[in-house]
């Protein structure tokens, strides 16, 4: 049977007549006329080459065939009925649902754990996956919904798209505890004559203070360059190199890592970070908690402390 020719309303009409067992009660329960029931009723034996319900002085008895249609056309409806509401809410603790995000190592250390910790509270059902490419990047990825949501120091401004800023950080000079210069006032002759790591200026903050601090004056001396933030801290902790990094990541492995935080001898903007999304998500119940809970774990991270 082609389902292209159905009229899927009559499965409606059909789960209505076997609950009711009474046409003008199954008229009133899906607001019809009785005529317009009788008429769909019509078409349905049509459809089905059985009379469905035999009028008794009860009601509309159904018959052998109808019986064993009942349960599968409930079932269909049922799942329909719920795969629709899905959407007008969302809990966690219930939720099976995969969320794809783009954050890089900076939010995947300070934040994701957190909201792991959230969503292993609140459910199992609800998974992680951690795309480390640069949100801005990521556009097409967002459209088909591969990528659920991005975080970037830069906001997607096009049509189609949604950003809002989540928080901002300054950014620190760090150095191994026993480098030689770690008592030293790091003033901005020290600072351009230190070997330093470089974090691949492809992050678009990293260009922006390198442009910054030639405008400034500074030239610095790479002596490595590397994809990733956190290895950065580490690469430091063990050489004579120094970095500048974001001071809240900077302050979260000083202690581990037995670095030194000095002030960047520069008066520097903050940088910004945002997420951003699709704007066909903005209306789904599972987008919608998953920024709020991102954006009440940054609240309580970021904003409670410099």
């Amino acid at each position: 049977m082609n389902l292209r020719s159905v009229d899927l309303n009559l499965l409606t009409i059909f789960d209505a007549i076997m609950a009711e067992r009474h046409m003008t009660r199954a008229a009133s329960r899906l607001g019809m006329t009785q005529p317009a029931i009788s008429n769909a009723l019509s078409r349905l034996r049509a459809l089905t080459g059985d009379p469905l319900f035999v009028r008794t002085a009860q009601g509309m008895a159904p018959t052998p065939r109808a019986k064993s249609l009942a349960p599968q056309i409930h079932q269909a409806l049922e799942t329909i009925r719920m795969s629709l509401e899905e959407r007008s809410s969302f809990d966690p603790a219930t939720a099976s649902r995969t969320f794809t995000l783009a954050v890089g190592d900076y939010v995947e250390a300070m934040l994701m754990p957190a909201l792991v910790k959230r969503l292993r509270d609140l459910g199992p059902g609800t998974h992680l996956v951690l795309q480390p490419q640069a949100g801005a990047t990521l556009e097409k990825e967002l459209k088909e919904g591969t990528v659920d949501l991005v975080w970037d120091s830069m906001p997607i401004d096009r049509p189609g798209f949604e950003s809002e800023e989540i928080f901002a950080d300054g950014i620190t000079c760090v150095m191994a505890a026993g480098h030689r210069h770690a008592k030293d006032e790091l003033t901005a002759e020290l600072y351009a004559a230190l070997d330093h790591v470089r974090l691949t200026p492809t992050h678009t903050y990293v260009h922006t203070f390198d442009e910054f601090a030639r405008r400034q004056g500074i030239k610095r001396n790479f002596a490595v360059e590397v994809p990733r933030l956190l290895s950065m801290l580490f690469m430091v902790a063990e050489t004579d190199l120094a970095a500048t990094v974001p001071a809240r990541v900077a302050r979260r492995f000083a202690p581990l890592l037995d670095l030194t935080l000095k002030p960047v001898p520069m008066d520097l903007p903050k940088s910004y970070f945002y997420q951003s999304w699709h704007s066909s998500q903005n209306t789904d119940p599972g987008h919608q908690w998953l920024r709020a809970a991102l954006k009440d774990i940054t609240e309580a991270a970021y904003h409670a402390s410099p």
